[in-house]
């Protein structure tokens, strides 16, 4: 089985199981179920209907991502990264993960452009290499359907939007642990080891596993976090977009981890 296969067919089972697909499949099984046995049928039904509900509130979603960002330590302040600077383990380059991206052909002046998350990243990445003077690697190759890499997006935005030179552009890499090994392999060249690694805090574990199992050193420096919440109150239990995606977010991480646990990756 291909590479890119092995990534469709892990990507389409996990649209296939989790929310917002994964609770209906219940609510699904119930409605067949209740044919037959209708009081077991209507509780597999209400569990599903219960769950999708859940899934959909940044209630849920903060609690469930908060646990996975601790695991990844402290955003790195100025301070933090100078203090690193001057240690004589110092790291020797700043790499920064893809997160997506996006294409219309109504857009303008590109048709494709970094995905949100990415570009989160990249402000991170930017902003850390400039105060630490450190050499720059995009990773993220080219997803299934696109005409253009992750790292060719991600190089465009720094250098002309961010004015950050990159100096690698790692862009065959089609998931985390493909990152970890494709960066491996120019930083190894050029005799860098020790690397700071940005990507998102959620994501944090499992990419700095990765990157250790490739042989690099990597220092975690996370971004985005999502499991804080700016307020509280009844509102965050209410289903809302912003609620399902942080739940997508968290259960992905989960089974991303499960996966890479089960191939021997972490």
């Amino acid at each position: 089985m291909s590479p890119e296969l092995a990534v469709g067919i892990k990507r389409s089972l996990e649209l296939l199981l989790l929310p917002p697909a994964g609770p209906l499949w219940l609510v699904l099984l119930g409605l067949w179920v209740g044919r037959t046995r209708a009081a077991t049928g209507r509780a597999i039904a209400v569990l599903g209907v219960v769950l999708a509900l859940a899934f959909s509130t940044q209630g849920v979603g903060r609690r469930l991502v908060a646990p996975l960002e601790r695991e990844a330590g402290p955003a790195l302040d100025e301070a933090a990264l100078r203090a690193l600077m001057a240690r004589g383990d110092a790291p020797q380059a700043v790499v920064i993960l893809g997160g997506g991206l996006r294409s219309d052909r109504h857009e303008r002046p590109h048709r494709y452009r970094p995905h949100p998350r990415t570009t989160e990243r990249l402000l991170y990445g930017a902003w850390a290499a400039r105060v630490t003077g450190l050499p720059v690697l995009v990773s993220g190759g080219v997803p299934r359907g696109a005409e253009v890499s992750e790292a060719a997006l991600m190089k465009r935005s720094l250098e002309t939007q961010l004015s950050t030179r990159v100096r690698w552009v790692e862009d065959r890499s089609l998931d985390s642990a493909d990152n970890a090994r494709a960066s491996a392999e120019l930083l190894l060249a050029d005799k860098r080891r020790r690397v700071l690694l940005v990507t998102h805090a959620v994501h944090m574990v499992r990419a700095r596993a990765a990157f250790e199992k490739a042989g690099l050193e990597p220092v975690a420096a996370p971004t985005g976090f999502l499991g804080t919440p700016v307020h509280s109150d009844w509102r965050e239990w209410l289903p809302s977009a912003d609620g399902a995606a942080i739940n997508w977010l968290a259960l992905h991480e989960i089974a991303g981890r499960l996966w890479y646990r089960l191939r021997g990756l972490n």
